[in-house]
């Protein structure tokens, strides 16, 4: 049997090695920066879990459909001049062969 089923169930619960400290710091603040990025505070998360989660995903839906509706205007803006020489060309070079 291995030495870890051997201890009591309270050691192997509470007893945490220095790289499973460092490992849940770093977890910590990359789900902190995660949770700045989207503009959650701390202090609201504490009062309201889930209406501070469902404002967030709703103001990050938000900020998706702008970004997406101006590609969408930038496609359609470079497609207006790429799409007619693209046509060309293949005219062009169809009537080669």
């Amino acid at each position: 049997m291995d030495e870890t089923n051997r201890r009591p169930f309270f050691k192997r619960l509470f007893t945490i090695s220095p790289f499973g400290i460092l490992r849940l710091i770093a977890i910590s603040v990359g789900v902190g920066l995660v949770l700045a990025l989207l503009n959650i505070d701390p202090a609201t998360v504490w009062s309201d879990f889930f209406g501070t989660f469902a404002r967030a995903w709703v103001e990050t839906w938000h900020v998706l459909s702008e970004a997406a509706n101006w590609a969408f205007d930038y496609f359609i803006l470079g497609a207006i001049l790429v799409v007619p020489i693209f046509v060309i060309l293949r005219v062009v070079k169809a009537l080669r062969k």
